[in-house]
Parts: structure tokens; sequence; C-alpha cells
């Protein structure tokens, strides 16, 4: 049997809250969203929370939030997830990419300061596959942060939980994501104005313009149930990542990072030593799905030339990842880790 990417865990306490949401007719957003998002907001150190349909929807509220419009600039890195440049391109705002550091998953804090023009309205900072990106060097900049949690909810950075950094935090929660509640996400922030504008823009409003961005009332009562196992999904995370990290320790392979046990591991990302057809090949063979986490950055995305991004068009190409989720069984990790020691 192939041992897939990644697999959301979801338990009969998630379909005994979402089965009794929809024998009370609770659909549209009501008392479960509320206390999901109030209790994401506890966790996270946030005032303001507001449950949206889905990351890109978060997004789109935060720009909102923002006011940004034609000619704006929103710096975010090349190698990242779709989400912000989707939502921007609804805003007629221009995204202005930053490139990786060599073998990071992140840029560095120059690189981004070096872009900051008077036209910047916002910075994308996300800790990108359960990663902490460190904000050390971002204290004097005035520009709104926009912190994407979706692979690190749950965290500390710095003592200070994630998303908390943020003038605007959104998480994902899809299937792949640290907690799911099949699709859906959420915006965050202790800003009372950006929180009165995003509440507006998401809906249940008929005297303004405004979006279908609700999350369903099944889903947050998912949410509610799944934000109950987060440390336990977490240190079942970490203790899978500490087997790999021994495995990989005898290969000429490598990861971003050394083992950190304040990381999420949403999954857990290799630069493979050889060639593409070589990984491919091997994976293959083994019935183990290794996928490119991002296959498309953002300057591919756009139509930019690789040669001006060339650390984050390396990582589309080299970046693998492994499956990592807390369903995985003792003998499912125990084949994977030998395998990737033994791929060398």
């Amino acid at each position: 049997m192939k041992i897939v990417s990644n697999r959301p865990t979801i338990t009969r306490k998630e379909l005994e809250a979402v089965l009794e949401s929809l024998i009370n007719d609770e659909l549209v957003a009501g008392e479960s969203v509320r206390n999901f998002e109030n209790s994401v907001a506890r966790l996270i150190g946030q005032k303001y929370s507001l449950a949206t349909s889905s990351l890109t929807a978060s997004y789109h509220l935060a720009f909102k939030a923002l006011e940004i419009g034609d000619s704006d600039e929103v710096i975010m890195p090349s190698y990242y997830l779709q989400a912000p440049l989707s939502a921007l391109s609804l805003t007629g705002g221009r995204a202005i990419l930053v490139d990786n550091e060599k073998d990071s998953l992140f840029p560095s804090v120059a690189d981004i300061q070096a872009r900051i023009t008077e036209k910047t309205k916002a910075i994308i900072i996300g800790h990108l596959f359960g990663f902490n990106f460190s904000f050390q060097g971002m204290e004097d900049v005035s520009i709104p942060i926009i912190e994407d949690i979706s692979h690190s909810i749950g965290t500390e950075i710095d003592e200070l939980p994630s998303g908390k950094r943020g003038s605007i935090a959104v998480v994902s929660f899809d299937p792949a994501g640290i907690i799911t509640t099949g699709n859906g996400g959420m915006v965050l922030t202790n800003n009372s104005k950006y929180h009165s504008v995003m509440k507006d823009f998401r809906g249940n409003s008929g005297n303004h313009i405004h979006f279908d961005y609700t999350m369903t009332d099944f889903q947050g009562a998912m949410g509610i149930s799944q934000l109950a196992k987060l440390p336990d999904l977490l240190g079942r995370r970490r203790e899978i990542a500490k087997i790999y990290h021994d495995s990989i320790r005898i290969t000429p392979h490598k990861t971003p990072f050394l083992y950190n046990d304040q990381f999420a591991y949403q999954t857990f990302p290799v630069l493979f030593n050889v060639s593409n057809e070589k990984i491919e090949s091997y994976w293959r063979k083994t019935r183990i799905e290794a996928i490119r986490p991002v296959g498309h950055p953002l300057h591919a995305i756009l139509g930019l030339s690789g040669a001006d991004y060339p650390h984050s068009e390396r990582l589309s190409r080299k970046l693998f990842s492994l499956p990592l989720y807390p369903t995985l069984s003792r003998k499912d990790v125990e084949k994977i880790s030998k395998n990737l020691a033994s791929f060398i």
C-alpha cells in the first residue's frame, strides 16, 4: 500500500462534533464558529478573529483592511504558496518577490528591507512547512506584517506564540494543515479598525458590498475538536521528525534546518544530493510519495525569469518532502526512515 504525502488527522470526535452540528441544523456561521474563533485568538494572543472559507479569503480580507489597491506593493517570498498572490490579484496591488537565502526556506531580513519603498503596504512572513522564521532585525520595520501561521499554529518563537508578531495573522485549515476543518481559514488582529473592515467585507451584511467568505458551523465544530488535540498532534509530528533526522545524518542529503523541538514539522523537506530522475525513481519503487511541495514558485507563476530568483528556483526543483503526519503507523515511519537512510 502506498504511503501518501499527507493525510488529515480526523478521529471519531471530529465526526461526532460535525454530526451534532448537522443534526441541530447549524450550517451557517454560528456558535461553533464563534467558539472556534475565540479559542484560536486566545491561543495566538490576538484580540479579534474571523473564521473564513479559505486561506485566500483570509489574505484578501487582510489586504482590504490595509487598503491595498492599484500601484500598492506587497513584499512576499518567491518560494511560497499561491494564496497571497491569488488574493493580491483581486486588489490591483503588485507583488514584490524576494529570493530565498541559499538552501533556506526564507529570504534574509536584509533582502526584505531592501525592497521596501514608499509604495510598500504590507510584508508577508510565513513559517513555511512548520519552520520558524526569525524576526530578528525586523523590529524597526514600520510596514504592517501579515504573518502566515498555517504551518506553525500552536508553536512559539522566542517565547511568543506564532502569529503574535504580525499586525495581522492568517491561518489555513486545509487538509494538509496542522489542524483542519476540511478547508477554511482565519484572520486575526489586535487592531479594531482592521477587524471592523474585515468583518464587514467577510459577509453576513446586506447594507454594503461584501464577500461570501464565512466558515460553516460544522467546520467550526470540527475545528474546536482539532484544536483540543493540537499539543498531541505537534508532539507526534516532532517525534517522527526526530526519527527522520537521525536517519538522514548518515546520507549525503540534508534538510534546511537541524532538528528543533520548537518546530511544527508540517512536512519533512529534504534537499537530495542526486538527480531528480533518481529521486523520483527511488521513492516510486518504495511506494512512498515524495513530492515537491512548491513546484511552481511565485516568480514562475508571474512569468518572471528564474535567473533573478536562483535560490527559489533551485528549491522548487530540488526540495522534496517526505510524508510526516500523526496518523502514520509505527511501521510506516520505520519504512520511511529506513529508506531515507538507505538512499545514498
